[in-house]
């Protein structure tokens, strides 16, 4: 598996410029009053939400130090920006320090738990009751 530390500096450079530009988009235009934003296709065909919707306004949200926004628009974004951190900062520590942690992402029934935990929220945002209707987009 490649790490970003395998990456010529060209690239990097242009992978952060992308994600700078990215971020700069969503800092300042918000997703909720623009057209540029593309609308859940699963959600506009289904009327259902699929576990990602809301994250769009939740980057907005996390872009401006609203983390109660980030938590309505999308409860499981800030766990999974935890989760890619961690997979990412964990072999750069790795290396730098010559030290070997163990990474829990490469673990034979991590990728089953994950889809798992995916699915139930998916379901779980759609019901209708209270406190699952708290897990939907805007809550």
């Amino acid at each position: 598996m490649h790490s970003t530390g395998n990456l010529p500096t060209g690239l990097k450079i242009g992978l952060f410029l992308i994600v700078a530009g990215i971020a700069s988009l969503f800092f300042f235009l918000d997703p909720e009053e623009q057209r540029l934003f593309p609308k859940c296709v699963f959600h506009s065909v289904t009327g259902y939400y699929c576990p990602g919707c809301g994250s769009q306004r939740a980057i907005y949200s996390l872009l401006h130090l609203n983390i109660p926004g980030v938590v309505s628009n999308n409860f499981l974004f800030l766990p999974g920006m935890i989760v890619v951190i961690y997979g990412v900062v964990l072999p750069a520590v790795n290396r730098k320090f010559g030290v070997n942690y163990p990474n829990f992402l490469y673990y034979k029934w991590t990728p089953l738990w994950i889809l798992i935990i995916v699915i139930l929220f998916a379901v779980l945002r759609n019901l209708p009751w209270y406190p699952f209707s708290l897990l939907a987009p805007g809550s």
